[in-house]
């Protein structure tokens, strides 16, 4: 039967059928929490016993909640106090009573309310996701674009106090399927840690996967000894061996390292991702949402590294729990170049927030096809680590 003139198809009268009831939001809260560690963990210039985290929880009018956290960091001055009060001064009024299904646009605005706080932006904008991922019944990775694989391979960190600990440490972790490390340098004597490395590769055979993270620990000079004594171990790459604002000398040492080099603390902007590539100083980058400012940014930044060939590895900080491991596994889910690995935290922390803490299975951890972050988190756990 012919349309009368002006009459629209009946297709196209069905996609413009009115939008589904918004999803209202009712309330947001900002919980500090700190988090006792199995062991303590040794990194350039710090001993790590707890961690001091922000979650961020966003509750709708029909009941539906969605969480997200980012870690405190001295390195950018982002503490528990001054999160909180972003999130309750700030942000909370921007998104009380707003329709949390326009996530994006929620995101934007909270992004250019706070000029810096870009750790406690990234939690807000995960527990938007995570709401809107619950009540649509789709997993977070199906918001930013569709996994594409089923599994990550994740990498256990090492950073005990001696070489002998972090090799046994490695082995037994081996067994439990690990064949990913990345060791902690930057903290002893250069020549101490240019033996452990050598002694690890030699200790988990050639099959292991091994790089090593030395947190802006060594000057230039230690750098380029240190690299040219391991060259034979085979390093994935050596991560962020000078300062931050040492792109001069990121990019002097790139030009002799046998090693890839990876920036790490020098990234906080997609900027900074084109200054690196342009340097020649890194063959890749570590992206962390609480650097860049939120998951909808570093998957764009992921995209980007993409596009000019440099490497990815995904991280969160140590050691934030499983509500930033789980968004971070979806991440790396719609990423194609994840060839650095991911390295969620969850799994040295002593207590965790969730009921499933996410583990790797054989090596790797499955992407979830969980509502949200899928991940069911136990609020009794969170009021008994509250802080303030």
């Amino acid at each position: 039967m012919k349309m009368p003139r002006g009459t629209a198809s009946p297709a196209v009268m069905k996609l413009a059928q009115p939008a589904a009831e918004p999803l209202v939001i009712a309330r947001v809260d900002a919980i500090p929490v700190e988090l006792p560690l199995a062991k303590p963990m040794f990194m350039a210039g710090v001993k790590i016993e707890r961690a001091e985290n922000l979650l961020v929880r966003i509750e709708a009018r029909n009941g539906a909640v969605g969480w997200g956290e980012a870690a405190s960091a001295t390195v950018t001055g982002e503490l528990l106090p001054g999160m909180v009060a972003a999130v309750e001064r700030y942000l909370a009024p921007l998104l009380i009573g707003q329709d949390a299904l326009q996530h994006a646009m929620l995101t934007a605005r909270c992004a250019q309310a706070l000029r810096h706080n870009r750790g406690t932006k990234a939690a807000v904008e995960m527990a938007l996701l995570d709401l809107v991922g619950r009540h649509l019944r789709v997993p977070v990775s199906d918001l930013l674009g569709g996994a594409l694989r089923e599994s990550v391979r994740p990498m256990w960190l090492l950073g005990n106090r001696t070489a002998a600990e972090d090799i046994a440490e490695a082995r037994r972790k081996q067994e439990d399927g690990f064949n990913f490390f990345k060791l902690k340098v930057g903290v002893r004597s250069v020549e101490e840690e240019i033996e452990e490395t050598l002694a690890l590769r030699e200790a988990l055979g050639e099959d292991v996967t091994l790089c090593a993270d030395a947190n802006m620990g060594y000057t230039l000079p230690i750098a380029g000894h240190y690299i040219a004594r391991t060259a034979g171990a085979r390093l994935l790459f050596l991560e962020q061996p000078l300062r931050n604002d040492d792109l001069a000398g990121m990019a002097a040492l790139a030009r002799t390292s046998p090693i890839p080099l990876g920036a790490d603390q020098a990234i906080d902007s997609v900027k900074d991702i084109l200054d690196y590539q342009r340097a020649g100083a890194a063959a890749g980058v570590n992206l962390k949402t609480r650097r860049l400012g939120g998951v909808s940014v570093t998957v764009h930044a992921g995209r980007i590294c993409e596009t000019l060939g440099l490497s990815i590895d995904l991280a969160c900080k140590v050691a934030e729990s499983s509500i930033s491991a789980a968004a971070l596994v979806q991440i790396g889910a719609v990423l194609a170049n994840l060839d650095w690995g991911i390295s969620p935290t969850n799994y040295y922390l002593a207590v965790d927030t969730v009921r499933e803490p996410l583990h790797p299975q054989h090596g790797v951890v499955a992407v979830t096809r969980g509502y949200g972050l899928g991940v069911e988190v136990l609020e009794d756990v969170i009021a008994r680590y509250r802080v303030c």
